[in-house]
């Protein structure tokens, strides 16, 4: 948790590619659904658009 500033600047700074990872967007209406595709493992990481 205390790298997360770091790795931001290493994504903002072009360093690493985040984007690739993301394997689900949702709207924060669908917040729930996040959960679910998380329990049963089908969600790498999932991006909550407000």
């Amino acid at each position: 948790r205390t790298d997360v500033p770091k790795i931001v600047d290493w994504y903002m700074d072009g360093k690493i590619e985040i984007d690739p990872m993301i394997t689900h967007t949702l709207s924060l209406d669908e917040i729930n659904k996040g959960f679910e595709l998380m329990h049963k493992g089908e969600s790498i990481r999932a991006v909550v658009v407000y």
